[in-house]
């Protein structure tokens, strides 16, 4: 007999972070990831969201009470506010390959959602920010950069016949640094800061809280019109960066400036998943010295991008094509042969018009799911691309 445990102290989250283990013990492309960057996504002292919101994880155990599937269920009652209707979401979903199994998951999450007022449920997602552990992998299923939601093939069934419906698709362009047309770029760039007083530099730590305010100016403009957006304040990206200075490299985090106003910004760090694939999803006193010991010994290593934005009253002035080249010079592309850039919604035309022509490639694509819980609900999909021949 199957039974659902609520995780509630130590003991729950163990058997939470046991279940990805068993059900990708025969996976070699599996990376695990790190069980502390799981358990900050429910940690009111570290994510904000929970100030306004709830969010609970559930594990599945067998007759043997041995854990077989996990699931997270999270509500935003403040964005909701602002929504045509409640929305609940759910993450963190691994399961063995049984359908039944995974039904009692989402029921047991989709139950709870109804309880706190959603009429509709987002999935796989993450109770945060967008840039990681969001969607499902259905295309590109290669080991997972840092964290990217990394899944088994079947999981798509689960969803689709609990009553999904596919909602967002999001892209991830991978672009080998030798065939990224740089000669052109830097002619480009060098033609667009004769024109106008634009200049691109890299993040100077010394001066973290100016970039920081500058990167809030940008980011605010130019993503308020989303859906999942709230906006940020410069206190958040300089929490960030000073928790993460051991992996971060300052030169492939970018500002670029107009007349002397911050004009767009493209956030890259080194993606060290392959180096923590040792430390089975532990970061302590006993892995971190290994990882930082791989980071020191990896003469080279891919970048992989979390953020890019260009202020909207700068779009027009050829931004966002500086902001790639400057990232990508020499200096840069010596150290990273392989650049993962900024995840993008395919609905986001402008940017993914961008890559392309940059003469990278999508590697790898997730979907968003949306699952309506009563019958006025209507799901209207965003734009999805078609598949490049090679992903079909």
């Amino acid at each position: 007999m199957h039974s659902i445990v609520e995780v509630k102290d130590r003991k729950g989250w163990k058997l939470f972070h046991r279940v990805p283990h068993v059900v990708y013990r025969n996976d070699e492309k599996w990376i695990c990831p790190l069980e502390s960057d799981v358990e900050a996504v429910f940690d009111p002292e570290k994510n904000k969201v929970l100030e306004n919101g709830e969010a609970r994880c559930f594990v599945l155990l067998d007759g043997k009470k041995k854990p077989v599937g996990r699931i997270a269920a999270f509500i935003d009652h403040e964005r909701n506010k602002k929504q045509p209707y409640s929305l609940g979401g759910i993450g963190f979903f691994d399961c063995i390959n049984d359908q039944a199994l995974a039904d009692i998951l989402f029921e047991t999450a989709e139950n709870w959602l109804k309880e706190r007022g959603a009429r509709a449920i987002d999935g796989p997602v993450n109770f945060g920010e967008r840039e990681k552990f969001w969607g499902l992998l259905v295309k590109g299923f290669f080991p997972p950069l840092f964290q990217e939601n990394y899944n088994p093939p079947y999981y798509e069934k689960f969803f689709l016949d609990w009553g999904f419906l596919p909602f967002e698709q999001i892209l991830t362009f991978r672009g080998d640094t030798s065939n990224i047309p740089f000669e052109r770029l830097n002619k480009v760039m060098d033609t667009l800061c004769k024109r106008y007083d634009i200049k691109a530099d890299y993040l100077h730590l010394e001066n973290l809280e100016q970039y920081a305010q500058d990167f809030c100016e940008v980011y605010n403009a130019a993503f308020s019109q989303y859906e999942h957006f709230k906006p940020m304040t410069p206190d958040q990206p300089v929490e960030v960066i000073n928790e993460a200075k051991a992996i971060l490299d300052p030169k492939i985090i970018t500002m670029a400036y107009f007349e002397g106003k911050p004009a767009g910004f493209c956030v890259s760090i080194p993606d060290i998943n392959e180096l923590l694939k040792p430390a089975k999803g532990k970061l302590n006193w006993r892995t971190i010295p290994g990882l930082l010991w791989r980071k020191w010994r990896a003469k080279k290593l891919n970048a992989k991008g979390i953020a890019f934005g260009v202020h909207p009253d700068y779009r027009s002035k050829g931004i966002a094509g500086i902001l790639m080249a400057y990232s990508a010079r020499e200096e840069n592309h010596s150290r990273y042969p392989e650049m993962y850039f900024t995840t993008v919604r395919a609905h986001n035309t402008e940017a993914v018009s961008v890559y392309m022509k940059l003469g990278v490639e999508i590697d790898r694509i997730h979907v968003a799911y949306r699952k309506p819980l009563a019958d006025d609900i209507e799901i209207t999909p965003h734009k999805f691309v078609e598949l490049p021949e090679q992903m079909k």
